[in-house]
């Protein structure tokens, strides 16, 4: 299951592509907000807006996916693992609760080609009992 877990400068190229709205090969302010907003995160307009400047390292007003990618090369690699996990995560919980149930992982499963038995799958991450997996069991279960 591990294989299914895209690498990090995967991720950073996908969430460029999907931030870049108007395909300007650059991401805007406004392009970034936008996108912070569409994923959930209602931190104030000023805290994106310094991220924006931090990222945007030359100072053009617009972020490419080369600066983009040069920063966030810069985070540890225990961070970098613990945002392709979330974002692995993510992708599998599409009721966003949080956890990831039978039908969830079912779906995850069979849409990449795997033929697991889910309801093992699930017994064996499923540390507490609880019928479903939380972000905790699913990193002891692919680390």
């Amino acid at each position: 299951m591990q294989e299914l877990i895209m690498s990090f400068d995967e991720k950073v190229i996908q969430f460029f592509k999907y931030a870049d709205k108007d395909n300007s090969n650059s991401i805007s302010l406004d392009e970034l907000v936008q996108v912070f907003r569409l994923c959930g995160d209602y931190r104030p307009e000023c805290q994106i807006k310094e991220l924006f400047k931090f990222i945007d390292t030359n100072n053009d007003n617009k972020v490419s996916l080369e600066e983009l990618k040069t920063v966030l090369a810069k985070q540890p690699p225990k961070q970098k693992r613990e945002f392709d996990l979330r974002a692995a995560f993510k992708e599998i919980d599409k009721d966003n609760s949080g956890s990831i149930n039978i039908k969830e992982l079912q779906e995850f499963l069979t849409k990449n080609g795997y033929d697991d038995d889910v309801k093992a799958v699930i017994a064996a991450a499923d540390k507490n009992g609880d019928g479903v997996i939380s972000f905790e069991e699913f990193v002891a279960l692919i680390q």
